[in-house]
């Protein structure tokens, strides 16, 4: 194996975890996002079909948002 193959796993490895990095933003923006629709009084049904997420977990969402003293993040 050359230094140019070793380079070139180093760099595919960066980059595979870039998108894995952008893949879990993207997924919290969709959940944020999902949340305020929640909040302002948007249909479940309706979020879940523009979100392209299944029901079930819209519905998860919106029961996280309101439940009690929720704990947030630093």
């Amino acid at each position: 194996m050359t230094n140019d193959d070793l380079q070139k796993i180093r760099v595919a490895a960066a980059d595979k975890e870039d998108v894995e990095f952008e893949l879990d933003r993207a997924e919290l923006v969709l959940q944020e996002a999902v949340a305020e629709a929640l909040s302002h009084g948007e249909d479940v049904n309706v979020v879940a079909e523009v979100a392209e997420l299944p029901l079930d977990d819209v519905v998860k969402l919106a029961a996280q948002d309101t439940s009690p003293d929720p704990v947030l993040p630093f």
